[in-house]
C-alpha cells in the first residue's frame, strides 16, 4: 500500500495515470487499485467538512476582531503617548494626510511582520511534527497550504489597516498647540 498526497486540482488526472503506470509496473497477475481517501472522495463528508470550515472560520474572526480590538486599544494609548511628537511634526509642516498615513502604515506593517512569523512558526512547527514523526508517520508529507497562508496574512494585514484607522485619526485631530504643551 501505497499514500500519494495529490492537489485538488490534479486528482482527475493523476489517478487514471497513476492506475495506468503502476498496472504496467506491477504486470500480470497483480490487482491494481487507486482510490481517493480524502473528504472530498465522499460526498456525505464534504457536508461535515463545510459545516468544520465554517465553524472554524467563525471562531477564527472572533479571534481576529478581539486581536483588533486590543491592538486599537494600544495604539490610542501610544498616540496619546506621542502626542507631543505629533504637535512637533505638525508644526514642522507635516499634513493632516502625512500623520495619518505615517500612523496608519504603523500598524500595517507590524502586522504584516506579525503574519509572516505567524506564517513561518507554523511551517517550523508543522513541518517539525512531520520529521519526528509526532503524528501519524506518512509516506509524503502534506503540501504546504499556500491558500491558508495567504487568507491569514491578508487577514492580519486587513485588522492592522482597520485596527489603525481610529488611532491615525485620533493623531490628526490632535491640535498643535495643545500637543506641543504636554
Amino acid at each position: 500500500m501505497r499514500e500519494v498526497w495529490v492537489g485538488a486540482d490534479a486528482v482527475n488526472e493523476v489517478g487514471p495515470e497513476l492506475t495506468a503506470q503502476l498496472r504496467a509496473a506491477a504486470g500480470t497477475g497483480v490487482d491494481v487499485t487507486v482510490s481517493r481517501a480524502d473528504w472530498g472522495s465522499r460526498p456525505e463528508t464534504q457536508q461535515s467538512a463545510q459545516m468544520f470550515e465554517l465553524i472554524t472560520s467563525l471562531v477564527a474572526g472572533l479571534v481576529l476582531l478581539l486581536g483588533g480590538l486590543g491592538l486599537v486599544n494600544i495604539q490610542l494609548v501610544a498616540m496619546r503617548q506621542r502626542i507631543r511628537e505629533i504637535g512637533v511634526r505638525r508644526s514642522f509642516g507635516a499634513t493632516g494626510a502625512r500623520i495619518f498615513t505615517a500612523v496608519l502604515l504603523e500598524n500595517v506593517v507590524a502586522t504584516a511582520v506579525a503574519g509572516v512569523i505567524g506564517i513561518a512558526l507554523a511551517i517550523i512547527v508543522m513541518r517539525g511534527l512531520f520529521t519526528f514523526e509526532v503524528l501519524t508517520p506518512l509516506q509524503d508529507s502534506p503540501p504546504f497550504p499556500v491558500r491558508a497562508a495567504v487568507i491569514a496574512l491578508a487577514a492580519s494585514v486587513g485588522i492592522g489597516a482597520i485596527a489603525g484607522f481610529l488611532p491615525a485619526l485620533t493623531a490628526v485631530r490632535a491640535k498643535v498647540i495643545d500637543a506641543l504643551r504636554f
